[in-house]
């Protein structure tokens, strides 16, 4: 029970990621000196590394152990976080938020994956 909790954990964690960037964007749009709408990009780079990562990389490392990958993936999104909110300029930021949509892809995958594992056979 407690894999299950902390993946649903990691799971809530990058989802509110997502909602909470798009509610700041006035506040990101201000503190780096541009529109509301070029800071709406981080929003766009974000989803589409995530949505490019999570088949594409899980599926190049599926000879890996999943926990391995889970604690990596992690560690890239919480780094891509890090990296976002040291940001001097907008590149930056973008760079840092695809970082961070990399991550959080790949854990995606391998959570609903390990989730199903966990779940036995006869649970699915």
């Amino acid at each position: 029970m407690r894999k299950v909790w902390l993946l649903m954990v990691g799971s809530f964690t990058l989802g509110l990621d997502a909602y909470v960037m798009a509610g700041l964007l006035p506040v990101v749009a201000d503190d780096l000196a541009t529109t509301v709408s070029l800071a709406g990009q981080m929003v766009t780079v974000f989803t589409l590394a995530y949505a490019v990562s999570a088949p594409l990389v899980a599926g190049l490392l599926s000879g890996v152990r999943p926990r391995v990958l889970i604690v990596a993936a992690l560690a890239v999104f919480t780094l891509g976080n890090g990296l976002t909110a040291l940001a001097p300029g907008l590149t930056v930021l973008l760079v840092a938020r695809a970082v961070a949509g990399i991550g959080a892809g790949v854990y995606s995958a391998l959570s609903t994956a390990a989730a199903a594992a966990l779940a036995g056979e006869e649970r699915r």
